[in-house]
């Protein structure tokens, strides 16, 4: 009995002086690079949605479009606008980074050209997709969640 405490005393040493060994095996920098790559992520902040602007679309997808495209979201989160053929209103769900609409904007139909219906079909396709939001400057950037770009600007 005494033989096995002595022979388990001993293979313990050697497995605590083995992981002693190892841990001083690793170069110290590495050590040191990893702490300097957690302290130069960037602290998430909190960006207020920009609530009772006008903001008029300047570009959709990269491309400018034909009529004046606007919406404004005031702060009781109830949004109007026009996409192109329709003015539309509805209650929107602003998160940190999201937007959406409560439900289906009610909207005023009315007719246009294709070109146009094809437009407005993009702006809806973002806007319905619960996008991702963020403000540069007086910017307001819609990014679609399966793709797609609404970029705004402030309106007077």
């Amino acid at each position: 009995m005494r033989r096995s405490l002595i022979a388990l005393l001993v293979g313990l040493s050697v497995c605590c002086f083995a992981a002693a060994a190892q841990a001083k095996s690793k170069p110290a920098h590495d050590k040191e690079q990893k702490e300097g790559q957690e302290q130069q992520q960037p602290i998430p902040t909190y960006k207020p949605f920009p609530h009772n602007f006008n903001f008029v679309l300047k570009d959709i997808n990269g491309k400018n479009p034909p009529v004046e495209m606007w919406m404004r979201i005031d702060s009781t989160l109830r949004g109007t606008g026009f996409s192109g053929c329709k003015a539309w209103s509805g209650v929107f769900v602003v998160g940190a980074n999201r937007l959406g609409p409560k439900a289906m904007p009610a909207v005023n139909d009315k007719q246009c050209d294709p070109a146009l219906q094809a437009l407005e079909r993009e702006f809806w396709n973002v806007l319905l997709s619960g996008p991702y939001w963020d403000t540069e400057g007086s910017d307001l950037i819609l990014k679609g969640f399966k793709g797609g770009v609404l970029r705004f600007t402030r309106s007077l």
